[in-house]
């Protein structure tokens, strides 16, 4: 019977013990601590392997929870001599990267007495303690900045072992300076090298002069970075493509987005398909230089033209594609320039393979001619605009359309799809425009404010501004797509307006009938229009016979244009 109850009562001991640990190990689960085992160990260790650790790679700063106290400088100086004599009494190979996180304590223990308003004992503290970096220029200057800001933000990187002996040690002692540390401004990542601790100076100039220093030159590049973010954008520079056609009229023109090759369609049905990757850039001739710190003017020459008006580059090499039987409107590179897609008066698309410069499918599915179409930025879907007062979805794949989008009164004469490719917008000679949910087809905003034809239309890179052009009233309005409302409404074009396109989020350049290129400086606040400026960056122009066809965007924020010289 003894030897039962003693039995009986060691069970219920263990399972008194087991009740208490496991409601203790709820409680931090609920206070976010990741490692609710460390009440069943005698010290603490890691539930994750090596590999696991090199995989998630930063300590969470929730680990430890700690409550703040008033501090004393006392206090101060005894958890900071605690601290350097536990790291001093490491080996070498863990010392030397742990002795990093002395810097940090130093400061969050002036911060504390300067903050609680013991300013005399955070300077005492200072004085007897600086010398114990100051010895690294570099750390001088890094704490007399430090100890000016409330806030900084520490990364310490330290190799597996040395990662496990900290943590160890926090673990088993109490020691609230690295407590609060870690829930404040200390994040602690594993590397996977470990520091040569076969030279000490070498190790010093590590652990202090690199880590460190290099914290305090990105903040100082982060706060540049931010203040270029404010300055007032500046005007993009200008690369033409001047094409010599001959009798041959251009319609359509493109480029590709890795600025190899140029695309255009002619009214004689025919596409042609200029590599100009090697092309050099001649002296500009046919543009103004308003505005403009660099530009050139680079002479194509069709093949079937008849005579050339000046010397164009002869290194450049040109296809051409024969299959429509009409008048070509508009030409697109894929976003992998692996294709190239047109479409025709004939009602017809076409895709041509741009590597053997042959026409792959031909998409149908038009009743009237289609004036324009856009490929989505993820490749999936390209849609058409057409005479038929419809706009359709396509997929590469399919020679039929995925969705009709019917609801204009007239003709829809462009089309452009969202940055996240999950609605389109058109325009049309009803002069509304329209956006349209990609999948359901369906109509889920109606735009008006043109009078006219809207002739152009483009998304912001973001996807929160929508541009629009029209042909009667010569102006370009920028509308807030989630309000549905005009945000600004720019005038200083003299004709129709052709094309726009978005250089960046605040600058968006438009083309125009006139001969003149317009850059405009938006900003996403509107304003009454007693108090409206033009906010124009630039304006180029480009002089006749030289007609404008198309204005794209180039590499590092610059304008492409080709033009045509008919």
């Amino acid at each position: 019977m003894e030897q039962t109850s003693s039995i009986l009562g060691g069970n219920m001991k263990r399972s008194k013990y087991e009740s208490i640990i496991n409601a203790a190990g709820r409680h931090l689960l609920k206070r976010n601590c990741t490692d609710s085992d460390i009440l069943k160990k005698n010290k603490l260790k890691l539930k994750q392997t090596t590999e696991q650790f090199e995989n998630s790679s930063v300590w969470s700063q929730k680990i430890i929870s700690v409550q703040n106290s008033s501090l004393s400088e006392q206090e101060a100086d005894l958890q900071f001599s605690k601290l350097k004599a536990w790291v001093e009494s490491l080996d070498d190979g863990a010392r030397i990267e742990i002795d990093e996180i002395l810097f940090p304590a130093f400061i969050s223990l002036y911060r504390k007495l300067n903050v609680s308003g013991n300013t005399s004992g955070a300077r005492g503290f200072y004085a007897r303690n600086q010398s114990n970096f100051f010895k690294v220029p570099e750390l001088r200057k890094m704490a007399e900045r430090f100890c000016s800001e409330n806030t900084s933000h520490f990364i310490l990187e330290l190799s597996q072992e040395p990662y496990e002996i900290l943590h160890s040690y926090i673990g088993s002692n109490e020691h609230p300076l690295l407590q609060q540390l870690l829930n404040t401004t200390l994040e602690i990542s594993i590397i996977k090298t470990k520091i040569d601790s076969s030279d000490p100076s070498q190790a010093i100039s590590k652990s202090h002069a690199s880590n460190f220093f290099l914290i305090f030159q990105i903040n100082d590049l982060m706060a540049a970075i931010s203040r270029l973010d404010e300055l007032p954008p500046t005007a993009p520079l200008l690369k033409l493509y001047s094409i010599d056609t001959g009798q041959r009229r251009m319609s359509a023109a493109s480029a590709s987005p890795c600025q190899g090759y140029l695309s255009c369609g002619f009214q004689d049905s025919s596409v042609a398909i200029w590599d100009v990757k090697e092309l050099r850039s001649p002296s500009l001739s046919d543009v103004s230089r308003s505005n403009l710190s660099e530009s050139c003017a680079i002479g194509l020459y069709h093949p079937v033209a008849s005579t050339l008006t000046f010397p164009l580059e002869s290194d450049s090499s040109v296809s051409i594609c024969l299959g429509h039987t009409g008048a070509v409107y508009a030409t697109q590179f894929t976003p992998n320039n692996t294709y190239m897609l047109s479409c025709s008066d004939d009602t017809t698309l076409r895709l041509w393979d741009m590597s053997s410069m042959e026409n792959a499918v031909v998409y149908r599915g038009h009743t009237y001619p289609v004036w324009a179409m856009d490929v989505s930025q993820q490749g999936q879907y390209f849609a058409s605009a057409s005479q038929d007062r419809t706009a359709k979805i396509w997929m590469f794949d399919r020679t039929f359309p995925l969705r009709i989008l019917a609801g204009h009164t007239a003709d829809v004469d462009c089309v452009t799809f969202h940055p996240n490719g999950l609605y389109l917008a058109t325009g049309s000679a009803d002069s509304s425009v329209r956006m349209w949910h990609v999948a359901e087809g369906k109509t889920v905003r109606i735009l008006v404010g043109h009078r006219g034809t809207v002739l152009a239309v483009a998304f912001s890179p973001c996807g929160k501004l929508l541009a629009s052009a029209g042909s009667e009233d010569h102006r370009v309005k920028i509308w807030d797509v989630a309000a549905g409302s005009i945000l600004h409404d720019y005038a200083g074009h003299h004709d129709v307006i052709h094309g726009l396109v978005w250089i960046s989020e605040n600058v968006l350049g438009s083309y125009s009938a006139d001969g003149n290129i317009r850059v405009w400086n938006v900003t996403q606040h509107s304003f009454p229009p007693s108090q409206q400026s033009q906010q124009e960056l630039a304006s180029y122009s480009v002089s006749a016979p030289t007609k404008i066809v198309h204005l794209g965007r180039g590499n590092q924020s610059t304008l492409v244009c080709i033009a045509a010289s008919d």
